[in-house]
């Protein structure tokens, strides 16, 4: 019988998903043309927080919904870290898109998405890890 997520895990859960969906609306947009996070001009770089989002997302659904029984630590790493490290990393890599403009192109719709799916990642990451030691210990 499977257990239902924490909100923590709901929150990683809601910000991959985000992060993974906006990834296919418009990044930039400029008279009337637009890229996404696939097109060549910024991948690799702007899918790095897809695949943060996406593993963070997935490592999750597989414990909760899946009922996998995945081992506590990961390279050494326990999941609480991982999912910190994956929104830290996400939320930089966003970050700096934002802190260096569009450079005469706006945002789009799927950049504020991944924006704000980062950083859905990264809360939904500390609740998960306070969660997990705070003063009535970890929730399975």
């Amino acid at each position: 019988m499977t257990t239902p997520p924490t909100r923590g895990e709901t929150v990683i859960l809601a910000g991959g998903i985000v992060t993974v969906v906006a990834s296919f609306f418009a990044f930039y947009s400029a008279g009337g043309f637009s890229v996404t996070a696939w097109d060549n001009g910024l991948s690799p770089i702007a899918l790095y927080p897809v695949f943060a989002g996406g593993i963070s997302a997935a490592v999750v659904a597989l414990r909760r919904f899946a009922n996998t029984d995945l081992s506590v630590r990961f390279g050494g790493f326990t999941w609480e870290q991982v999912h910190m490290l994956l929104g830290l990393f996400a939320l930089l890599i966003t970050g700096g898109y934002f802190w260096r403009g569009g450079q005469g192109a706006d945002f789009g719709l799927g950049f504020w998405g991944m924006f704000g799916g980062s950083i859905a990642l990264l809360v939904g990451a500390a609740m998960f890890s306070r969660e997990h030691s705070g003063p009535f210990g970890p929730r399975h």
